[in-house]
């Protein structure tokens, strides 16, 4: 009995199998047309469920604003300065020069050597010069006693007019060769005009100078020149009188005030050259020197931010972004100056929300969350 139960079951195995290879070898296309009426009513059976989820799909989200840390500024009243590149100049020099010729008897002085006022430089040989002035002296007293007598005699009517005329030329001309003999006697010695220091050797011992030939160059090194050029965009914010320092290469200091503005430009550089007259402390700013000049302007307000807070627009101009009632906006600067706590800036509000962190993430017109910097 068993044994024919087994029988039937592997008939009605056979019989599926036989079925199942039918359909998938030689009528294929019925086993699909099935199967795709099973799916069918499959998704009829889920179809409420997928109602649900394509409304949950189909509520608004809620938009995400971008976050941005920013800082309260408020403006400063800044010192304003305009810096240059100069160079330094003696506030006085010149060149000593002989105005009578003659040779020279004083020893020369070396180059360097300190000078005061008055001081002898050269020293030129009298010659007859002496000799000259005592010949000067006596037809003076000669034309004098002439002249009185020819206007004795005159008055007395025992002389012309004319005979009085020719004698009292005669007395001018004698006074005119005393002054002349006298002249040359006070310019036998050459002295400093001022104090300083000599630029180059004085006119050798037995040397001979010729009228107009130089003794020596004095320079002055007490005060010195701050001379730097400034771009006609710049020129007009200055003015004589305004306080100026200069530092020197080498770190020497000092300060003065602008005391010349030149009226016509370089016709190159386009350029004003601008002169301030600064002390020279001990005389250690010798001429000549490269100084970096800075003429102070009008104080203007502006911000200490940080550096970090600059960024470029789409045009590539240089500013900060800041947050105004919650919305990006730009402003471009200027850099006023470069401090070591950060920098000076134009150009913004009074007081201003600047962005600090996310500047280069947001754009002008751009809704974002905000959170205030701790003041310190």
């Amino acid at each position: 009995m068993i044994r024919g139960q087994m029988r039937v079951i592997s008939l009605i195995l056979a019989a599926i199998v036989g079925m199942s290879l039918y359909f998938l070898v030689v009528d294929r296309e019925t086993l699909i047309i099935y199967v795709k009426k099973l799916s069918k009513s499959e998704e009829l059976e889920i179809k409420p469920e997928s109602t649900e989820v394509d409304l949950a799909l189909d509520e608004p989200t809620k938009t995400v604003l971008p976050h941005v840390i920013v800082s309260k500024s408020k403006a400063i009243k800044a010192n304003n300065v305009l810096v240059l590149r100069g160079k330094t100049a003696a506030s006085r020099k010149v060149e000593v020069r002989a105005e009578i010729s003659g040779a020279v008897i004083s020893s020369p002085r070396p180059k360097g050597s300190s000078i005061e006022t008055g001081e002898t430089l050269c020293e030129i040989a009298a010659g007859t010069r002496f000799v000259t002035l005592s010949e000067a002296k006596t037809r003076l007293s000669e034309a004098e006693e002439k002249f009185d007598v020819a206007k004795t005699l005159t008055e007395q009517g025992y002389s012309t007019k004319t005979s009085n005329l020719t004698q009292e030329t005669l007395l001018e001309s004698a006074k005119a060769s005393l002054k002349k003999a006298e002249y040359e006697i006070s310019k036998l010695i050459i002295h400093a005009p001022f104090a300083g220091v000599l630029e180059n050797n004085t006119a050798e011992l037995g040397s001979y100078l010729n009228q107009g030939s130089l003794c020596g160059t004095i320079i002055d090194l007490s005060q010195v020149k701050l001379i730097g050029y400034v771009p006609e965009v710049k020129i007009r914010e200055i003015s004589v009188g305004a306080k100026a320092a200069g530092k020197t290469v080498s770190g020497i200091t000092t300060d003065g005030l602008v005391s010349f503005i030149s009226k016509r430009a370089d016709p190159i550089t386009k350029t004003f050259q601008v002169e301030i007259i600064a002390e020279n402390y001990d005389s250690n700013i010798r001429d000549g020197e490269t100084v970096e000049i800075a003429i102070e302007l009008e104080a203007n307000t502006a911000h200490l931010l940080p550096q970090s807070v600059l960024t470029l627009n789409d045009e590539g101009s240089l500013g900060v972004r800041a947050v105004i009632e919650g919305e990006v906006k730009f402003y471009e600067v200027n850099i006023l100056r470069d401090q070591i706590n950060g920098l000076l800036l134009t150009g913004l509000p009074e007081t201003i929300d600047v962005i600090t962190v996310g500047q280069e993430f947001v754009l002008s017109g751009q809704k974002v969350n905000v959170t205030y910097e701790k003041s310190e």
